[in-house]
């Protein structure tokens, strides 16, 4: 059970670039809907009718989509600075197995028997390369004094 709460600081981080990247997927998925719904009340209230009753429908989905187009641009930013963060540390692991075993398991969402296989290793091998470079990430981490915020929840899809 130990081996489960190790190097969970390391597994957060390394995760973080993939729920950034979901979190943006599901944000982008309430922005093509709020888009839908504009674009559907606009036509049902007609143009005219619009700009003479200032329609409170028509306001609440400008102002729902304006506020998700800055959160979209939000979260696109954090997820650079999260990637780019990640390559630098992926770049300062000190053997490159290390950084091919994280690169398949979090980024290319590989499990162990494909890790394995790709690389020509047993999954017991592939594990232990894991947990070698789990422990080089946390020492980085450390190293760099950063500490993670703690886990993120997404955002609901509407």
């Amino acid at each position: 059970m130990a081996g489960i709460r190790r190097y969970e600081e390391a597994r957060r981080f390394l995760r973080e670039p993939q729920e950034a990247a979901r979190e943006l997927a599901i944000r982008m998925e309430q922005l093509r809907r709020w888009q839908e719904t504009a674009e559907r009340t606009t036509k049902c209230l007609g143009g005219a009718r619009v700009q003479e009753q200032g329609s409170s429908r028509v306001e609440a989905c400008a102002c729902e989509l304006a506020e998700l187009e800055a959160a979209i641009e939000r979260t696109r930013q954090r997820a650079h600075a999260l990637r780019e963060r990640q390559e630098d540390v992926l770049g300062r692991l000190n053997d490159a197995r290390l950084t091919e075993v994280l690169r398949l398991y979090y980024q290319c969402s590989f499990t162990w028997a494909e890790a394995a296989e790709h690389m020509g290793y047993s999954e017991r091998q592939i594990q232990r390369l894991h947990m070698a470079a789990l422990a080089q990430v946390e020492r980085i981490l450390e190293e760099d004094g950063e500490r993670l915020s703690e886990p993120r929840v997404l955002p609901r899809a509407v």
